[in-house]
């Protein structure tokens, strides 16, 4: 199957007989469809056009304009002789992509460490539906080369190393899935030097509860801190163990409680 169209005018004007606009100014923009206010939020995008099952379908993109969160997607349908059908946005924080099929479109996350690949599926007849979500499993089988290679850019990609993330299991014990909570969110890493430094936070809450990853090259060793909600910062292994480049990225990182 291949989409019908492209649509990418704020106001496509007619459709099918119906008439759709985005109408309204930031944060309060609504779709509004035959004289109907369908759904508000601050960012509202027509992305692509479709036929599943013989019916169009106009997929599209809600945001309330945070940097917390991506937008998520909506799907219109406009069954014949019947009335426009508008179901979504999808409930996730996360980035999320569909593909087509001849019958439905299927929408998932990615794989995210601790969360796996939420999975939805939308059809003419029975709407968007949620499906049982897919666990989480370490992938990367380049252990410690990932730093030469530069492959690890969130710093949840380092648990997407198996030999990684295994060491970061070992170093946190039962703090593990605390941490991994929090490096798993809003963030974002870079190399200094060989050396890969990461800083998140959990979504909605950053300078509450943040984490802090740094992967030594050198000493193919993982050092990690993070900052839970109203509570002291941790650090793993003790400070006295870290070499000075990290202590130099600790320090900056933990100036916002000071």
């Amino acid at each position: 199957m291949v989409p019908v169209t492209t649509v990418s005018a704020v106001d496509v004007g007619q459709m099918f007989g119906h008439s759709i606009a985005i109408v309204g100014d930031y944060p309060d923009r609504i779709i509004r469809i035959d004289g109907r206010d369908m759904h508000t939020n601050a960012i509202l995008t027509f992305d692509e056009l479709v036929l599943v099952s013989g019916v169009p379908a106009l997929i599209g993109n809600s945001s309330n304009g945070g940097n917390a969160c991506d937008g998520t997607p909506f799907v219109i349908s406009f069954p014949s002789g019947g009335k426009p059908r508008f179901d979504g946005p999808i409930e996730a924080c996360a980035i999320i992509s569909y593909t087509l099929r001849s019958d439905g479109i299927d929408f998932s996350t990615k794989d995210v460490p601790g969360q796996g690949t939420r999975r939805w599926t939308w059809s003419p007849s029975e709407g968007l539906q949620a499906l049982k979500d897919v666990a989480f499993a370490p992938k990367d089988t380049t252990g410690w080369q990932a730093l030469r290679e530069r492959s690890i850019q969130h710093p949840a990609d380092a648990l997407n190393n198996i030999a990684i993330a295994a060491d970061v299991k070992a170093l946190l014990g039962a703090d593990f899935s605390t941490f991994q909570e929090i490096i798993t969110g809003t963030g974002s890493g870079e190399f200094r030097g060989a050396d890969y430094i990461g800083q998140t936070c959990t979504p909605h809450m950053c300078r509450k509860q943040e984490a802090l990853l740094f992967l030594s090259a050198e000493e193919k060793q993982v050092y990690a801190a993070w900052k839970p909600l109203d509570e002291k910062i941790e650090v793993r292994p003790p400070v006295g163990q870290w070499p000075e480049a990290a202590k130099r990225e600790l320090r900056a990182w933990a100036k916002t409680w000071k």
